[in-house]
């Protein structure tokens, strides 16, 4: 097991270190044909903070968390290992309505078909995204985790993934679109945040989908 720093530079190198890796592994699981799980939300969190922060990387935290400058309380740690465990049959039901979509991405020749199609990844990269920062379930680095997690989405289904510093240009946006589907269960705000992301990073880049295993 790696040692802790021994400064807040070397931390912060670490965990900039550690977001790079992660990234990778985004990208090279979104390649392959190995099922998304809750279990590997926490490999991205493993990623990050494996050489910064050992002890917690991965694991879910055993303290209670107030976020700065949000009126969202994470649920008690307590909760965290249900509820992450019990969005796992929520999850595979959406990848479920992914893989019915994907017929229509691969072999719809209506343009309609295929929006209805790149919707379905694009709503399933909200849900989880927002499932990340509403449980919260990682020690520190939920932010980073859930926006890699939407991007193995986004790839996996063969869109771009987006910055994980997306947020960091309209970051009241950000809060008021996670905080729209805390109160009232709206994605919509999220979703169009997402889009618009996708909208700068397919700026002369072509589309291309990636196959589901048979």
């Amino acid at each position: 097991m790696a040692v802790r720093p021994k400064d807040e530079a070397e931390l912060q190198k670490r965990e900039a270190i550690g977001v790079i890796r992660a990234s990778r592994f985004v990208r090279k699981h979104a390649r392959s044909h190995d099922p998304i799980t809750i279990g590997t939300v926490c490999e991205i969190h493993r990623e990050i903070f494996n050489e910064a922060w050992p002890e917690i990387a991965g694991v879910y935290r055993l303290e209670n968390l107030e976020i700065t400058d949000s009126a969202h309380h994470p649920p008690h740690f307590s909760e965290v290992p249900n509820l992450m465990a019990g969005a796992q049959s929520e999850l595979q039901v959406r990848l479920d309505e992914i893989k019915r979509a994907q017929g229509l991405i691969q072999d719809g020749r209506e343009e309609e078909s295929v929006m209805d199609a790149v919707d379905h990844v694009v709503r399933v990269a909200a849900w989880l995204h927002h499932l990340v920062t509403f449980v919260h379930p990682f020690r520190e680095g939920n932010g980073r985790t859930a926006r890699l997690a939407a991007n193995l989405i986004l790839e996996h289904y063969g869109l771009v993934g987006l910055s994980i510093k997306v947020e960091q240009q309209n970051k009241n946006a950000y809060r008021k679109a996670l905080s729209q589907i805390d109160q009232y269960q709206d994605y919509e705000p999220l979703v169009e945040l997402i889009y618009d992301g996708l909208l700068d990073r397919y700026s002369g880049v072509a589309m291309k989908y990636y196959d589901l295993p048979r």
